[in-house]
């Protein structure tokens, strides 16, 4: 049972509707006001400087832990120098739409917004962006073919190297920084650089250190006035804390802790933008935990109410969002994600005591952020590994399962060079395993819909929703005399699609090399203060990008239809299969049936379609890594679409797996929905075909149980089970709701009764009554199994 404060400060969150900040949209428009002619690298600098002097800071009731992003508790800030022009065309409906709706607290703020993102129209990052891109490259994203990632946040998505930033503290991090200046020997373009990015690391850091001695100096004012001896004595320590860290090393593991916070809020501070990951807690939290356990600094319920508390905060954090990705990643998603669990560096079991404790604390807290990550492998400790399982059993959508065994691989084979640092991984956004604090890793170079490529090879590579010739001429389907002939058809059309993407992304992304430098985010990553180099100009060690697809099992299953039903069988040409597909299964509707129930689909291990996937994800594997970033990183295949699977299908007609015009695509790297008809042992399987190293940033697999086969001993033992079996063959994640269809529509119909109603969405948790109910529909339209088998 959590303590009075933590219910206190879970309700506080539940009962608190989100509402829109425009302080810092205020600040920064003041600061650029501010005429300039120094480098990008000193100016942003020096605009973190300015709003962390100036933003409003607070002490919550009851928080033990200091630092908000808005002007008030649960308010997300507003980041016009990113984009002005979609916050003006979203800003009526804010409040009023079916997901992530948020409230304003004065209808001033209304106004002046509109007057800020007025003054910035046209001059934002994203309108910037948008005037350098070919107007077909826009097109294609409005039309729903690709995405173009990055345009209205950073590229900035890291996990710090927080055991030794703790180990060392700002001020010796200060010091090193200005040995690197006063040894410069001679000035040139490439030393200049690096000066300007070495004073603009100084500027930030000792920026966050009196960011910190503010929180100190309101906490003793506070305190001096408070009556409450319990609470006096909780502000006293959040004073002497913020006195001490960030610019000193941490002592206990409550410094330590709000060390954390300081560097994880101003990451967002300082930029628009998620996926700023934590690592491996359990692994450099240690350290603090054995102290506090043999000093007697604090009990084993003490640290759990820390981190329990820690978890609350985490969830207050989150992104203004245009419509359209306020439905794709719908439930106010962050993607922080906390691994745990695992071996360590030399191989050996890693679970330790604080471990276990996390997951108590998780299991108290039960908040949608962060994601929590759990290694597993054959020598995981079977205590903690259990504890985790209970999580899931729960019905908390926590935590997703990695798999050791695939996953250092991965890592390795994506440029690692290194078995210790391989072994070392944690998960970063959804599924992504990277080196934490060594690692640049740009998720989000956009979606590409793989199931829209389908339908452009079907029509000679014209979208038949608007007319537009946007791929290669093909052939006709008339041409089409052999299933060998159509694939080479739809690899081109993928080919060229990729290649179309990747360069619209890369307009995008060298513009934020020379815009949008995170100078802040750069000194935590190892490798940037060596070079004197931001992340965003190959500052790091290990740079790579995430590309996504989407429609995945929908092309495999649409594939395997073609070749059955036109070629093996041949009971249709492709011209009329087209034409049935054009008019949406009008009058054809025992087709539609036929396509759906009779022939194989993804997911149920049936070689045919399977082989299908493993060919079409290679195929796209190899094309992005054919292709380099701006920073001259690797472009890397992921399995995921959140929840982009149900806007991509509205673009999409209907399509030869039975789909239906604007039905959703199939969710992320799992089967269609319904579609999976043999048990989740056979997803496994399916998914354990795919050649999943030239996957190595991550294939995410969503599987429903029902909760009247997960409960008790023995649904804990056939979730073990499942989890152990899905591992050995060959999955690299899987993610598990336990929860049931009756629910979920029960929830739907009286949202009131069910406020902490938990589901997982994709590489993240959402409350279920928060989700728009178009994604609700998709959760509920995932198979739910009944056994493990």
């Amino acid at each position: 049972m959590s303590s009075k404060k933590v219910e206190f400060l879970k309700a506080r969150l539940r009962n608190t509707h989100p509402s829109i900040s425009v302080e810092r949209a205020r600040l920064v428009t003041e600061f650029y006001r501010i005429p300039s002619v120094e480098s990008p690298v000193s100016r942003k600098a020096h605009l973190l400087e300015y709003l962390l002097e100036r933003m409003t800071i607070f002490i919550n009731p009851e928080s033990i832990f200091v630092g908000d992003h808005g002007e008030r508790y649960r308010s997300v800030p507003a980041y016009p120098e990113w984009g002005a022009n979609w916050i003006l065309e979203d800003i009526d409906t804010f409040d009023t739409r079916s997901t992530d709706n948020m409230c304003w607290v004065k209808p001033e703020d209304k106004e002046e917004l509109i007057k800020i993102c007025t003054e910035w129209k046209g001059h934002g990052f994203r309108e910037v962006i948008d005037s350098r891109l070919p107007e077909d490259m826009k097109q294609a994203s409005l039309d729903g073919l690709i995405t173009i990632g990055s345009r209205i946040v950073s590229t900035a998505s890291h996990m710090p190297q927080y055991g030794v930033i703790f180990e060392k503290g700002f001020r010796r991090m200060m010091e090193e920084i200005q040995d690197k200046l006063d040894h410069i020997e001679h000035y040139d373009f490439v030393t200049q650089e690096q000066k300007d990015t070495w004073e603009g690391m100084l500027i930030t850091l000792n920026a966050a250190v009196k960011f910190a001695h503010r929180y100190a100096d309101l906490a003793r004012e506070m305190a001096a006035e408070e009556q409450d001896e319990k609470r006096k004595g909780e502000l006293l320590r959040i004073a002497e804390t913020c006195e001490r860290v960030p610019e000193l090393p941490p002592r206990t593991f409550y410094e330590a802790m709000q060390f954390f916070w300081f560097i994880h809020l101003i990451y967002q501070i300082e930029n628009a933008g998620h996926n700023h990951s934590v690592g491996r807690f359990d692994q450099f939290m240690y350290p603090y935990f054995q102290h506090d356990m043999d000093n007697g600094v604090a009990t084993e319920d003490e640290i759990v109410e820390m981190i329990e508390c820690m978890l609350i905060k985490w969830t207050e954090i989150f992104e203004l969002r245009d419509h359209i990705e306020a439905e794709a990643y719908a439930g106010f998603p962050m993607w922080t994600n906390i691994t745990i669990g695992g071996i360590n560096s030399e191989g050996k079991n890693a679970c330790n005591r604080l471990t276990y404790l996390f997951l108590e604390a998780a299991d108290g807290a039960q908040t949608t952020q962060p994601a929590i990550s759990f290694r597993y492998n054959k020598k995981i400790d079977e205590e903690t590994f259990k504890r985790a399982l209970k999580l899931t059993q729960k019905g908390l959508g926590q935590p997703a399962f990695f798999n050791d065994d695939i996953n250092i691989p991965r890592v390795l084979a994506n440029g690692c060079n290194d078995i210790r640092e391989a072994r070392d991984y944690a998960i970063e956004g959804c599924v992504e395993a990277q080196v934490p604090g060594k690692t640049d890793f740009r998720p989000v170079a956009g979606f590409i819909n793989i199931l829209k490529v389908l339908e452009l090879t079907m029509h000679n590579g014209v979208d038949p929703k608007t007319g537009r010739q946007f791929g290669p001429k093909t052939g006709a389907m008339e041409e089409m005399d052999s299933m060998e002939r159509f694939m080479k058809a739809y690899r081109e059309q993928l080919a060229y699609i990729i290649d179309y993407h990747l360069q619209a992304y890369g307009i995008c992304s060298a513009l934020h090399s020379q815009i949008c430098p995170t100078v802040f985010a750069s000194t935590l990553v190892d490798g940037c203060i060596e070079k004197g180099r931001i992340l965003q100009k190959n500052g790091a060690k290990y740079s790579s990008t995430g590309t996504f697809i989407s429609g995945v099992a929908n092309a495999a299953d649409s594939l395997a239809a073609i070749d059955q039903v036109v070629f093996r069988q041949k009971l249709l040409t492709l011209p009329e299969l087209t034409d049935i597909l054009d008019h949406n299964y009008e009058d054809h509707e025992e087709w539609h049936q036929m396509l759906l129930n009779k022939y194989v689909h993804f997911g149920n291990d049936e070689d045919l379609v399977d082989d299908y996937c493993r060919q079409v994800v290679t195929f796209c594997a190899e094309e992005n890594r054919a292709h380099q970033d701006s920073r001259f990183g690797q472009y890397e295949l992921i399995l995921l679409n959140q929840t982009y699977n149900i806007w991509q299908g509205r673009v999409v007609g209907a399509t030869p797996d039975g789909r239906k015009d604007g039905e959703p695509l199939a969710n992320n790297a799992s089967p269609s929905n319904g579609m999976d008809r043999n048990g989740p042992t056979a997803v496994g399987n399916s998914i354990g075909k795919m050649d999943t190293v030239m996957v190595p940033k991550g294939v995410l697999v969503n599987h429903k149980f029902d909760p009247a086969v997960a409960k008790g001993e023995k649904g804990l033992e056939m979730l073990e089970a499942f989890v152990k079996g899905y591992c050995e063959a060959g999955g690299q994640h899987v993610q598990i709701n336990v929860v049931d269809t009756k629910t979920l529509r029960d929830a739907q119909e009286h949202p009131e009764n069910y406020k902490n109603l938990m589901v997982r969405v994709a590489g993240y948790s959402a409350f279920f009554v928060e989700l728009d109910p178009r994604v609700q529909e998709n959760i509920i339209g995932r198979t739910e199994h009944t056994s493990c088998c």
